[in-house]
């Protein structure tokens, strides 16, 4: 996918879970464990709760899936609403520069 800058307008306006759907977005796709990560020192709690929100309004779509050992793994992805969402946050990034 492809990999945005916000500026710093931009990075005041948005809220948390709105970066946690662009870096979603900038993964392509992703687990918790992955997001974790890639999320600026976020803890897991906060970035499951967030997932879960964005989940319940339709803006990801969460997989559930078992691993070879047989524990479950959740691959994430934007959904098509989402990525509606992640077009107006492209175009508002545009706007103020």
């Amino acid at each position: 996918m492809e990999q945005i800058k916000l500026n710093k307008n931009v990075e005041l306006l948005l809220s948390t879970p709105l970066k946690i759907l662009l870096k979603i977005y900038m993964l392509g796709e992703t687990t918790i464990t992955q997001l974790v990560k890639e999320s600026d020192g976020m803890s897991a709690t906060t970035v499951t709760k967030y997932v879960k929100q964005l989940e319940e309004m339709g803006l990801i779509d969460v997989e559930v899936t078992r691993t070879n050992v047989g524990t479950e793994k959740k691959i994430i992805r934007v959904s098509k609403k989402g990525l509606e969402v992640v077009d107006y946050i492209i175009k508002l990034n545009k706007l103020l520069e």
